[in-house]
């Protein structure tokens, strides 16, 4: 009996390996594609996010930086909404598509030149007020939820902005072609605040710490005035503004993760 119950360890033990060399269904399966595991497919990681809070709509909002011509800037909102669909489509996920808002704002007294010549600060003023009311006129929550929040509210944490550099770099690039380097889109943190020696706790750093911390502070070529690392917005390929990217930098830290200085 002993003989027997250890050839049968053996045996399960071959099948299980050999399950595992032929690829066998992934534990934890995608919904949408279950030969993958469920955190590989964004639209089922950002439908169960909106599920679990309760809301509705998702979307980075777009804000038109650039007036020179009204039907470029069609073709540019034209080609962002083909590809959010496209990223949906890779997932098996254009159900989502219908729970998708691109929001757009356009106010060239207000946010005409912005990134050239005024800065962000505008941008995020404006952000943040919209953010604070429309998290709860949209999605029925209380602003302190941006607080605690995940994936499901990086639509009000995140948004875009687009100039004349960025909406060139979009149109001069094939349809299809979401991958090239040169097509690309700014992309602002709304709620960043500026690095300061104060968020070091000076009080308990040595003198030569201090120092490095005031020369890393100051150690980057001035963006509106700022010469710390992270500026609070960041140029990012057109296809990282689609899904995948709305599920990676709502989740908490992703930003400081992905960001590269200008």
């Amino acid at each position: 009996m002993a003989s027997d119950h250890s050839a049968s360890l053996h045996e399960k033990a071959i099948a299980a390996l050999a399950r595992l060399r032929s690829g066998g269904p992934p534990r934890n399966p995608s919904k949408r594609t279950p030969e993958l595991k469920f955190t590989s497919n964004a639209a089922d990681r950002l439908e169960k996010a909106l599920n679990e809070a309760g809301f509705q709509s998702w979307g980075f909002p777009i804000y038109r930086c650039t007036y020179q011509s009204d039907s470029d800037w069609a073709e540019f909102l034209r080609r962002y909404r083909w590809h959010v669909a496209d990223s949906l489509s890779h997932h098996n996920g254009l159900d989502l598509l219908e729970s998708f808002e691109m929001t757009v704002f356009e106010n060239q007294a207000l946010f005409g030149g912005v990134g050239v010549s005024t800065g962000t600060a505008t941008i995020r003023e404006h952000f943040r007020q919209w953010a604070t009311n429309a998290i709860q006129e949209e999605q029925g929550v209380s602003p302190d939820m941006l607080v605690f929040a995940d994936v499901e509210a990086a639509r009000y944490r995140f948004c875009l902005f687009v100039d004349e550099e960025s909406l060139q770099s979009v149109l001069q690039t094939r349809l299809e072609d979401c991958y090239s380097k040169n097509a690309f889109v700014n992309m602002l943190n709304g709620w960043w605040k500026e690095e300061t020696i104060d968020d070091h706790d000076p009080e308990y750093l040595e003198d030569d710490e201090l120092e490095a911390v005031r020369e890393e502070l100051n150690g980057y070529d001035p963006i509106e005035g700022y010469t710390v690392n992270d500026v609070g917005w960041m140029k990012v390929a057109f296809c990282a503004a689609r899904l995948k990217g709305f599920c990676q930098l709502g989740e908490d830290g992703e930003w400081d993760r992905y960001y590269l200085p200008k």
